[in-house]
């Protein structure tokens, strides 16, 4: 492993989605590129990954008169293979996984 393989990703083709997104968790996800050099997209994407890994599939309880809003996303293609299985194992749709992904990155 080098040093690049640390802390970069591998190149992998791109499958875009336009997935609704809880507004304060976009607003945590605004918040944090301002505190790492990654931007919204990148981030959603370690989140899944870390999801993915961990399989830590947990529903969250969200606040009260919540909003989702739609974002386009640039999902790395071997993650959204995955996402698909976690569907399908969990009974979830993909846009509720990215979420508790993007949930459980913030919230850990």
């Amino acid at each position: 492993m080098s040093v690049f393989d640390k802390y970069l990703f591998s190149k992998d083709t791109g499958v875009r989605r336009r997935i609704e997104v809880d507004a304060t968790l976009y607003e945590k996800l605004e918040e944090l590129t301002n505190v790492y050099d990654a931007s919204i997209n990148k981030l959603v994407n370690i989140a899944i990954i870390e999801l993915i890994r961990t399989c830590d599939v947990k529903i969250y309880e969200r606040p009260k008169n919540e909003i989702s809003e739609p974002h386009n996303f640039l999902i790395r293609e071997s993650s959204y293979k995955k996402l698909e299985e976690l569907k399908e194992k969990y009974k979830i749709s993909i846009y509720r996984l990215i979420n508790i992904a993007i949930y459980n990155a913030i919230h850990s």
